[in-house]
């Protein structure tokens, strides 16, 4: 008995499914062709809309060119060129609406034939009121604009009655198919109670697997969650820590010159010392964390990467120096003056490095080498980075094992001891969130060699931050290193402003009036920055644009947008595609500021009567005059930023353009004591003298509050 009720089951089960398929799929279809008459049915009501459209603009030329001729005023003409515009995109429209209807289309075309000798006669009209009033009235007397205009309006009847036809007709098959449509979703709705009950018999079945399934997602989500949890506990404890060991570190700072039996010296080197491995600890373990939570973001802006040389010579140079190494960075002669990756991180990995092939050479060199590959697009290329030292190497079965957080590759177990196990895997994480990688070579004895590799890296055609100049209250462009600037715009008005504006200052000003011409100027001139406007006839400045950067020699020519909308929509497309924009109206300060990101600081010579750092401070406050508030108020603000960090990192380009922006201040306001004081730090950084570069930096509180003392009412 089981073989026929097997039987009867599938046979049913086949039947169900046979009927709910059939009866969704005739509800499917009916629903479809319902969608189908509801689509023709607005299409039929565009197409009024458009007819209506087609005769109110028709009205409109007439009214213009009667305007025209009885006026004589061309300004009457207006409505007429935009109506002849709208004509021809409604036609467009409803030959679109009707092309899947013959009869339809062939009224459309009639139609658009009427109009368009009704368009021909105006325009004969207005060309013959040019030549006089009696010619042009003569021809309206004649009566052919008003037999044209009645054809017009015959036409656009008849269309219109096909069109009502049509609704008539599409009205009556949307209340059949609307019925087969409500009849065939019963039948599948009943149907779907059926698949209902089958669905749940078939649940139940599967229940338990599906509950084995959920726990063990849940218990993967709650293991995932304890893990971020961790890290991010760790993280914040980690900036608790950093709290106290910085009053740890300041304080036994502080009590150093306090301090004369050599006994307690000898605790106290030991207690910076201590505090000091501890820091670097909370450090390496800080960023892991980030890492592992996910919380290390990237912020790139224009690195120069010569400074970044610049700053690893400077922090490892006295290292070095110590055990007679041989320390060197070069970057390659034809380098890009500025890349866009976030130059922070890639100090960090290069200080890790270094730190690393410092600690473990004892004899020899460390040498630091970047390079640059050009890639398919000329605005990108591919960043290369040798750090390569003589120490004592890394065994071949540790190669891949040492970026793993707290792996150590034993082959120097003393200075091993040292750190943390974390720097070369804080090196590789880093990396490839850069987007780069990180590999090595090593043989035992006779050093390793890690080579970086970042791949697509944007060139930025903006000066990296260290090289732009001061901003100050006032606007004077000759701060800025002499430049040929392109102007063009279409405007007049708009050059002869630019005109005004560097009037007087030492940058060369060239002037184009359309987008061809600055395609050929710029190509001919080979401009230092292209101030170009975007709206303008014929080739507008977007277009003009793609053009420039298609000449060799020019794809990274500055090319600042001038706008006049006010869309902040387009801001992002000014971003991408220009290399900075301005909104007109614009201020001096604008563009200056704008400017700034791409000319860098003039270089002014020193003045020749410089005080030498033996002079008396309080000998020169007394022969000046006294300091103005204002003075006072800007240095405070220094105070707050870039000072500090510009202290505590004695970064040698950065410091350089911290002195030339006190010097300008002192000049400015003629304040002798700080333009002396710039022109020692101005000395250390040409010089690279980091001892006292770092000691006179230390010095500029005490001189602003000593400068406080002899301020003005």
């Amino acid at each position: 008995m089981r073989q026929p009720n097997n039987l009867i089951y599938k046979t049913a089960v086949i039947l169900w499914l046979t009927l709910s398929i059939g009866s969704v799929v005739l509800a499917a279809i009916s629903w479809w062709q319902l969608s189908v008459q509801m689509t023709s049915g607005r299409d039929i009501v565009t197409a009024r809309e458009e007819l209506d459209g087609v005769l109110k603009s028709l009205l409109d030329t007439e009214t213009a060119m009667r305007g025209y001729v009885i006026t004589g005023d061309k300004q009457f003409l207006e409505p007429l060129n935009s109506s002849s515009t709208n004509l021809s995109a409604r036609f467009n429209h409803l030959v679109e609406l009707a092309h899947n209807d013959s009869d339809l289309l062939k009224s459309v075309t009639q139609l658009r034939a009427q109009a368009e000798v009704s368009l021909n006669y105006q325009m004969a009209v207005i060309e013959a009121r040019e030549h006089g009033f009696a010619k042009a009235a003569s021809l309206i007397a004649a009566g052919d604009g008003k037999r044209s205009m009645d054809e017009v309006r015959d036409e656009a009847a008849r269309l219109t009655q096909q069109l009502a036809s049509k609704i008539t007709g599409i009205r009556s098959r949307l209340r059949t198919i609307l019925s087969r449509a409500n009849i065939t979703s019963v039948a599948a709705g009943v149907m779907g109670v059926g698949a209902g009950i089958f669905a749940y018999w078939l649940a139940r079945l599967t229940l338990k697997h599906q509950q084995r399934e959920r726990e063990l997602v849940e218990a993967k989500l709650q293991a995932e969650h304890n893990n971020k949890e961790k890290t991010i506990f760790l993280a914040n404890m980690s900036h608790e820590i950093r709290t106290p060991m910085n009053a740890i570190l300041g304080f036994s700072e502080l009590l150093q010159d306090d301090l004369h039996e050599p006994r307690h010296r000898q605790y106290l080197q030991s207690i910076r010392s201590s505090a000091g491995s501890l820091l670097l600890l909370i450090n390496d373990i800080l960023d892991m964390s980030k890492i592992e939570a996910g919380v290390m973001e990237l912020h790139p802006e224009p690195t120069d990467l010569r400074e970044i040389c610049d700053f690893i010579h400077t922090l490892f140079s006295e290292p070095a120096a110590k055990k007679n190494l041989q320390l060197g960075c070069q970057v390659a002669g034809d380098f890009p003056h500025a890349l866009l990756l976030d130059r922070i991180r890639l100090r960090q990995i290069l200080v890790n490095l270094v730190g690393n092939a410092v600690k473990f050479t004892d004899q020899g060199s460390v040498e630091v080498r970047v390079l640059w590959e050009k890639e398919a697009t000329s605005s990108h290329v591919t960043l290369v980075i040798e750090v390569q030292d003589t120490g004592v190497g890394i065994p071949q079965d540790k190669l891949d094992a040492i970026f793993k957080p707290f792996v150590q590759a034993g082959a120097n177990r003393d200075k091993e001891n040292q750190g943390t196990g974390l720097g070369l895997s804080i090196v590789k994480r880093l990396t490839e969130i850069m987007g780069g990688t990180v590999t090595v070579a090593s043989v035992m004895r006779q050093g390793s060699a890690f080579h970086l590799r970042f791949p697509n890296v944007p060139i930025s055609t903006r000066l990296p931050a260290s090289a732009k100049s001061a901003p100050t209250d006032e606007v004077d462009f000759n701060e800025l290193r002499p430049a040929t600037l392109l102007v063009v715009d279409d405007n007049e008005s708009n050059c002869r402003l630019m005109e005004g504006i560097f009037a007087g200052s030492h940058h060369q000003l060239l002037f184009g009036a359309n987008g061809t011409e600055a395609v050929s100027k710029a190509r001919e001139l080979k401009p230092d920055i292209l101030l170009l406007d975007v709206r303008m006839p014929g080739m507008n400045g977007y277009e003009a644009l793609e053009e420039i950067r298609k000449i060799p020699g020019l794809e990274f020519l500055p090319i600042i947008a001038v706008t006049a909308s006010n869309l902040r929509s387009e801001d992002k497309s000014l971003k991408e595609r220009f290399s900075g924009f301005v909104r007109k109206p614009f201020s001096k300060r604008e563009l200056f500021d704008e400017l700034a990101d791409f000319l860098p600081r003039h270089a002014r010579k020193a003045s020749a009567n410089q005080a030498t750092d033996a002079e008396d401070k309080e000998t020169i406050m007394e022969t000046v005059a006294p300091v103005p508030k204002e003075l006072i108020s800007q240095l405070r603000q220094l105070l707050i930023e870039p000072w500090p960090a510009i202290r505590d990192s004695v970064a040698v380009n950065e410091s350089r353009v911290f002195a030339q922006g006190l010097e300008g201040l002192g000049q400015r306001w003629h304040c002798e004591p700080l333009a002396h004081y710039a022109q020692k730090l101005l000395h250390d950084a040409d010089n690279y003298a980091v001892t006292d570069l770092e000691k006179h930096l230390g010095e500029f509180a005490a001189l602003v509050e000593q400068l406080d003392q002899g301020t003005s009412a």
